[in-house]
Formats: C-alpha cells, sequence, structure tokens
C-alpha cells in the first residue's frame, strides 16, 4: 500500500520556489496573472491566482478548453508555477 504521506508532501525542489512571505506571494500572483492576460489575449475573466504553501490556484471563465490550456502553460513557465490547478471554467 502506498505511503499517503508522499501526496501530503510538497514535490522535490518545489520548497524552494514557494514564496516566503506574503508581499512574494503577491508578487508571484501579480506576475502569473500578466503572463496568462499576456498569453490568452485577455481571453480570462474575472481571472484570479491564488499562491499559498499547496501551490498556486487559477480561477476564472474563458470560452474555450483552448484558452483554458494556454492560461495553464502560461502560469507554468512562471518560477512556482509547477504544482498548479486550474480552475478556469470553460462556459
Amino acid at each position: 500500500m502506498e505511503d499517503l504521506r508522499s501526496w501530503a508532501d510538497p514535490l522535490p525542489g518545489f520548497a524552494e520556489v514557494l514564496p516566503e512571505t506574503l508581499e512574494e506571494a503577491e508578487e508571484l500572483a501579480t506576475s502569473i496573472e500578466r503572463a496568462v492576460q499576456m498569453e490568452t489575449d485577455h481571453g480570462v475573466v474575472d481571472l484570479i491566482v491564488e499562491v499559498s504553501r499547496q501551490g498556486i490556484l487559477l480561477k476564472g471563465r474563458c470560452d474555450s478548453y483552448y484558452t483554458k490550456q494556454l492560461a495553464q502553460h502560461a502560469a507554468m513557465r512562471i518560477p512556482g508555477g509547477n504544482r498548479l490547478t486550474n480552475s478556469i471554467v470553460v462556459s
């Protein structure tokens, strides 16, 4: 049986890129938001980027799964974006 603690532990190397302060987390969120909006040509409406010790959460709405995928890849290119939950809704 697999040890469930391994799922709760950060990915190797992930802890080094997580922001240590609220200011750093806000800067990371701003950088990701800017990258997503540039990559999708502002195709994600009501974009919210949340950064926490568990990772990064993208929320918002868009018109296509392609735009959702573009947003995810843009966020993943930013240092710290390797542990990402994409909760953007396609409508």
